[in-house]
């Protein structure tokens, strides 16, 4: 949706399509910390009319300062606007989706931007092969950037993404994850729908990954698994 406002035309968002990852860090180091923290505060407060009326006012200054984001102005010049009403009904038709729209990602075989088609690249792993130590650590990276993602931490999907979020057949490189790299930039640019699948399909994959280095033995103990089948092959040992 496009709005003039103060004679500069923004556009409010109404779809993850429409929103960028570089745009989700930028909301969350300036208003979205703030706002976890007091939606925790609220949480831990004992229910009743009091709580009530806290959650309100979280409610309305967190329509203030979602607005203010995207309309680059600030929440204070919004709440003294006359035109409160007009906010609240784009808010309330447009951004507030886009929240909701973070736990409705439906995973993709490939993904159309900037004219090129973009496809997942998973960690490949086939039954019977053996989980190197680096790629065990590669993993619990995995598993630590994403848990940080969960808390809010969006400046790590841009890692997960520039690794994992490939043209087909493009191989990686390591310089994709160099700070401000040509790669890096890019992924700021990247629609929060295709960002978000990223994570959900790595969420996915790492649970696939460890249960396959768990439910593999280590080698010396396939060697003597090895060994004692073929004791036992060889007779040594059986009650006849």
């Amino acid at each position: 949706m496009r709005l003039t406002i103060n004679d500069n035309q923004v556009i409010i968002p109404s779809s993850l399509s429409e929103f960028t990852l570089g745009q989700r860090i930028a909301f969350q180091e300036e208003y979205g910390n703030e706002l976890d923290t007091w939606a925790k505060t609220i949480l831990e407060m004992e229910d009743g009319q009091e709580k009530e009326l806290e959650f309100t006012s979280f409610q309305i200054e967190k329509m203030f300062r979602t607005f203010a984001f995207f309309a680059g102005c600030t929440p204070e010049s919004l709440q003294e606007s006359e035109f409160v009403d007009d906010i609240a009904n784009i808010y309330y038709s447009c951004l507030t989706l886009l929240f909701e729209q973070e736990e409705q990602i439906e995973l993709q075989p490939e993904y159309i931007w900037k004219g090129e088609t973009w496809v997942l690249h998973p960690p490949h792993l086939q039954h019977g092969d053996k989980m190197t130590f680096g790629e065990l650590i590669d993993a619990k990276q995995i598993v630590k950037d994403l848990s940080e993602l969960g808390k809010s931490h969006w400046d790590k999907l841009l890692r997960l993404c520039a690794i994992y979020l490939r043209k087909p057949n493009e191989e990686y490189h390591e310089s994709f994850v160099y700070a401000d790299s040509e790669r890096i930039e890019m992924m700021k640019e990247l629609p929060m729908d295709i960002a978000l699948a990223v994570g959900f399909f790595l969420t996915a994959s790492i649970n696939i990954y460890i249960k396959h280095f768990l439910s593999s033995p280590p080698a010396e103990q396939k060697e003597e698994e090895g060994i004692q089948l073929s004791t036992l092959n060889a007779g040594d040992g059986l009650i006849s």
